[in-house]
C-alpha cells in the first residue's frame, strides 16, 4: 500500500498545496506519473453578485449554474441548460459578478500555469463525452504521453498503471457532508480506492489528501486504510440512528410541475401511512421522515418532494405501499403529479 498523508488546506491559497505541488515536481522529474482527483467538473462552480448577493441559478432547476471554458458558457449539470455568462447581474444590473468555486477545468489551468512543462490530461464527463474518448485518453496515459491525469470519480477506480507513484486528492471535504446516511461510507471508499492507484508497480507510492479538516476521523481511517476501525464506528452510528443494515429504507417520491400539488401529494401519502398503520397494517412498525423537498428540489421544471420510511421490506409492507400508490394514481386531484416508491435506493 502507498504511504498516505493529509495536507491542511486552511493555510494554502491555491488549489494545489505547496506539498502536493512539490511532490508533483519531484515525481515527474523522476519520470513517474501522477493522478489527481477533484470531484467537481467545470471551471467555476457558481457565479454570484457581490452587490445583491444573488447566485445565478438554472431557470429549470434549483441549482447554481457552473461556468465552463468551452464557449464561456454557464451549464446546468442536472438538466443540461446552457446560457452565455452575463457581464452584469440579472437581478440588480450591476457589473459586480464574481466567479466562485473550482472544478476540473480550473485545476487543469492551474497545473499548466504552475507546471508548464508537465503534460496534463483531464478526464471528466466533458472531456470524455465522445465515443471511445475515455479509452483513447487512458491508452495515451499508459503510453506515458501524459505526466498527470486529473479527473472526477472516474479516475478513482479500476485504473492500474505501474508508473503512477503519486495520487493527490485535491479536496474531499464537501463529499463528507452530503445529507445521505452513506456519505461517510462513500467518502471512505473513494479515498481508499484512489489512494490505491499509487505504487502498483515496483516503485513505492504516495497519496496526499488535501482537506480543511485533516483530523477528521474518516479521513484518518482512510489514510491508514483501516477498514475495521471505520466499520466499527459507522455500524454503531447506523444502529443508534436506525439506518441499514438495521432497517430497510423506502423512498416515497412525488414529482410534478405544480409545487403545491407535489407538496399536497406528499402530505396525502403521509396521511395514508398513518391511517393504514393504525388499522389494517398496524403490525408494520415504521419511522417516517418528512415529507420534505429533495436536496435539489426542482429539476427540469419539476418539483420533487420525498418521504423516507425506515421499515422492513416484507410482503405486507410492499402490499401497503402498492395500495397507496394505486389509490394515489386514481385520485383526480393528483392528475398532474406522479408518485413512486424506491426500495433501498442507492442514494437518498
Amino acid at each position: 500500500m502507498p504511504e498516505v498523508r493529509t495536507v491542511d488546506l486552511l493555510s494554502q491559497e491555491n488549489l494545489l498545496s505547496m506539498e502536493l505541488l512539490a511532490a508533483l515536481k519531484e515525481h515527474i522529474a523522476e519520470g513517474r506519473q501522477a493522478i489527481l482527483l477533484m470531484n467537481r467538473r467545470g471551471f467555476h462552480t457558481f457565479l454570484a453578485c457581490t452587490s445583491c448577493k444573488q447566485v445565478i441559478n438554472c431557470p429549470q432547476c434549483s441549482i447554481s449554474l457552473a461556468y465552463h471554458l468551452a464557449g464561456q458558457r454557464l451549464l446546468c449539470h442536472y438538466c443540461g441548460h446552457s446560457a452565455k455568462a452575463p457581464d452584469d447581474c440579472p437581478g440588480c444590473g450591476k457589473i459586480t459578478i464574481r466567479f466562485g468555486g473550482a472544478g476540473t477545468q480550473k485545476l487543469e489551468e492551474e497545473l499548466k500555469r504552475l507546471l508548464p512543462d508537465a503534460r496534463v490530461a483531464r478526464m471528466d464527463a466533458d472531456s470524455t463525452s465522445q465515443k471511445y474518448a475515455r479509452e483513447e485518453l487512458l491508452s495515451k496515459f499508459a503510453a506515458h504521453e501524459y505526466d498527470i491525469l486529473l479527473g472526477t470519480q472516474m479516475v478513482a477506480k479500476g485504473l492500474d498503471f505501474a508508473n503512477v507513484t503519486l495520487v493527490g486528492v485535491v479536496n474531499i471535504d464537501q463529499q463528507l457532508y452530503f445529507d445521505d446516511y452513506r456519505a461517510l461510507e462513500r467518502s471512505f471508499s473513494l479515498l481508499t480506492q484512489v489512494a490505491g492507484r499509487a505504487g502498483r508497480g515496483e516503485h513505492p507510492g504516495l497519496a496526499l489528501i488535501q482537506t480543511i479538516n485533516p483530523f477528521n476521523e474518516v479521513i484518518q481511517q482512510a489514510a491508514r486504510q483501516d477498514y475495521p476501525a471505520f466499520f466499527a464506528g459507522e455500524i454503531q452510528m447506523r444502529k443508534l440512528m436506525t439506518y441499514p443494515p438495521y432497517c430497510d429504507i423506502c423512498l416515497l417520491g412525488v414529482v410534478g410541475e405544480n409545487e403545491q400539488g407535489v407538496k399536497s401529494g406528499a402530505k396525502y401519502i403521509l396521511e395514508q401511512l398513518k391511517r393504514l398503520t393504525s388499522g389494517e397494517y398496524q403490525s408494520e412498525k415504521l419511522i417516517v421522515l418528512g415529507p420534505m423537498p429533495a436536496r435539489v428540489s426542482r429539476v427540469n421544471k419539476k418539483y420533487r418532494w420525498r418521504l423516507l420510511v425506515k421499515c422492513r421490506n416484507t410482503s405486507n409492507f410492499r402490499a401497503m405501499i402498492s395500495g397507496i400508490l394505486i389509490a394515489f394514481g386514481k385520485d383526480a386531484s393528483f392528475s398532474e403529479v406522479t408518485a413512486y416508491a424506491d426500495m433501498n435506493p442507492e442514494g437518498i
